[in-house]
């Protein structure tokens, strides 16, 4: 007898920690268990069941009975199962990031939608003003790149609707200080002219006068410089012009005409 119970103090030292976890478990395993028999209607351990009839106590006087339990309602099947009600939509609000614009405009951009436009009608819109543009740019020192690159953006090698319409190939506006007729093209107020030339001279002397005097400090060679310097000084109000001019004179190779 001395030896068990030396054994077993000798296990229960080695392993104590083990079995003070299993003793924790099995309490709150039989407490759990207590709960979902509550839950279920039945009687804890060691609860006295309900009961309709009289009962007695241990000196042998009768109690009170007990109030009966009301059983329990089921609900009445029908044909059809009624309608669920529709939960109340959930109002997304926007996030801390959802604030802010990371990727830019869905809206393509006028590089973008130019290059959609079949290569032989750009090469056509090329060989009609290529020596228009290199007229311009020998009187009034803006590259014939630019004013082509432009053309093709704002006008879309001619398709734009301000092309189409009203002969506006640079996507000018109205303003104040223009003495010409004007008209609306994709929902803009936009300059009028009688031919595509006049559209032309028009946007070298916008570019050379005013506001954009500046511009004709560069070389007339140095296109890069005056696609910063129209984006600069707020050319149209595009905010990347000076990228999409020279890719557009990069993927059309429009430096051949300066």
């Amino acid at each position: 007898m001395t030896s068990l119970l030396s054994r077993t103090a000798s296990f229960a030292g080695r392993h104590w920690l083990r079995l003070l976890i299993i003793g924790g478990a099995l309490f709150l395993l039989s407490q759990k268990q207590v709960a979902f028999n509550v839950q279920l209607g039945k009687p804890a351990p060691g609860a006295v069941p309900a009961s309709t009839s009289p009962s007695t106590v241990p000196n042998g006087q009768p109690t009170a009975p007990l109030p009966a339990v009301a059983p329990e309602q089921r609900p009445v099947l029908t044909e059809k199962a009624p309608a669920p009600v529709a939960a109340a939509p959930v109002e997304e609000k926007a996030g801390f990031f959802d604030r802010f614009n990371f990727f830019g405009s869905d809206e393509p951009s006028a590089y973008d939608r130019l290059t959609r436009h079949p290569e032989d009608k750009v090469a056509a819109f090329l060989r009609r003003f290529s020596n228009v543009a290199q007229a311009e740019q020998e009187k009034f020192g803006v590259p014939a790149s630019i004013v082509l690159a432009s053309a093709l953006l704002y006008g879309q090698a001619g398709e734009a609707p301000g092309a189409r319409e009203l002969q506006n190939y640079f996507g000018l506006g109205c303003s104040d200080d223009w003495p010409g007729t004007t008209g609306r093209a994709g929902g803009r107020c936009l300059r009028a002219y009688e031919n595509a030339w006049t559209s032309f001279r028009d946007h070298s002397l916008y570019l050379t006068s005013g506001k954009f005097e500046p511009l004709t400090q560069f070389s007339e060679t140095d296109y890069r410089r005056w696609a910063a310097g129209m984006e600069e000084l707020g050319f149209n109000g595009t905010d990347d012009l000076a990228e999409q001019l020279t890719r557009t004179i990069d993927r059309y190779q429009l430096f051949r005409f300066d």
